[in-house]
């Protein structure tokens, strides 16, 4: 079995979890096995959540899921170009209608998000979402190819040889994941040009196509001026294969790091995000370039219901109400989802710089506006 390398509390790792991360450290040809603050327990495949582990030769092309690609993108824009807080009662309804059409097949499900949240200085507007239905796809092919593999080979199990996937496959692989990227940078410009027409950026509003929804931004440049506001993004990814001449790097739920980048750690909807960078760059090579994804769930979907149901107080349920109103039904209650993202659900933000000392923050920010996971 492969040492494993725990940048996290290897005791508050539910037993599960824990025993998938070992049986699968004894799978041949890993080098390297990492996990991170936000490991839990994966019900479809053998290999938990929060996640990384190094190959040379030899790739386990389904450790990822259908989810292959998902990331997080952050869009920022200087406060001296926000001209005013963001009007809930307003206009929460009309971002969710236009979120739906800025792409054409949503946000996802799970704990995918498109948000408006603040520091003193700077708006963010930060989208979690993947490749959806190309990632689908691309899964189903890896999981054809593998079949394919164990036949001829007469190997067993999810793993092959490198070489038995051609340069048009690793093209179309690298392909689906700069989809991705497409997709959040339409999410994050979009929805910039959303608060531009609804009066909340300086910006030339005549000069911005009443069509915008329909527009691709996707070669938009990272950092530069749409409609005269000033503006610059960055992205980073946490479930897909990267492929290199020193071998393949596997990361499932970890987010790719690399020096100068700044990448997000959401941590709740309730509590926002952490943008980070790398601190020391050594150290993070040993951590496979990656850190965790997430503050890591501290209670699944159902016990969070539970919790909100049976341990929470009328008065602190009533405090989310308050700050959160423009969720609320007909009923004057939370769908499922929200509840399930709200901060008594996940774990305590110390955790990740605790564990992961080559990190340092670039800023905390607070969450403005939420919009969930959508299906269209």
């Amino acid at each position: 079995m492969q040492t494993i390398a725990f940048y996290c509390d290897a005791n508050s790792i539910e037993a599960n979890a824990l025993h998938q991360l070992q049986e699968y450290a004894q799978r041949p040809y890993i080098n390297t096995i990492c996990a991170f603050t936000d490991i839990h327990y994966c019900t479809e495949k053998a290999l938990p959540v929060g996640v990384a582990f190094h190959t040379n030769d030899y790739v386990y092309p389904l450790i990822t899921g259908k989810d292959v690609g998902c990331g997080v993108m952050y869009l920022k824009i200087n406060k001296a170009h926000w001209l005013k807080p963001f009007d809930k009662a307003a206009h929460y309804k009309a971002f969710c209608l236009a979120h739906t059409q800025m792409t054409d097949d949503g946000l996802g499900g799970g704990n995918h998000f498109l948000s408006i949240e603040e520091d003193a200085d700077s708006v963010y507007i930060i989208c979690h979402t993947g490749t959806r239905n190309r990632g689908i796809a691309l899964y189903q092919q890896c999981l054809e190819l593998t079949r394919q593999y164990a036949l001829e080979s007469g190997s067993q199990g999810e793993v092959m040889h490198r070489d038995f996937l051609d340069p048009a496959f690793i093209r179309y692989y690298d392909d689906t994941l700069s989809f991705g990227y497409q997709r959040r940078k339409n999410f994050c410009l979009k929805s910039m040009i959303f608060l531009q027409m609804a009066g909340y950026l300086r910006c030339d509003k005549n000069s911005i196509d009443r069509q915008y929804m329909q527009q691709d931004y996707s070669l938009t440049a990272a950092t530069g001026q749409l409609y005269g506001t000033p503006y610059s993004l960055e992205d980073s990814i946490h479930n897909h294969l990267r492929f290199t001449p020193d071998g393949i790097m596997h990361r499932k739920g970890s987010t790719e790091l690399s020096p100068g980048k700044t990448v997000v750690i959401p941590l709740s909807m309730s509590r926002g995000s952490l943008l980070v960078q790398i601190r020391d760059e050594y150290s993070a090579a040993q951590a496979l370039y990656s850190c965790a994804h997430g503050a890591g769930r501290k209670l699944s979907r159902y016990n969070a219901m539970k919790h909100w149901k049976t341990v929470l107080k009328e008065k602190q349920r009533r405090s989310y109400k308050q700050q959160f109103s423009e969720l609320l039904d007909k009923s004057g209650n939370f769908p499922q989802g929200y509840v399930q993202e709200f901060d008594f659900a996940y774990k305590d933000a110390t955790d990740i710089l605790q564990h992961q000392p080559y990190l340092r923050i670039v800023t905390h920010t607070t969450p403005v506006v939420t919009v969930k996971y959508t299906e269209i």
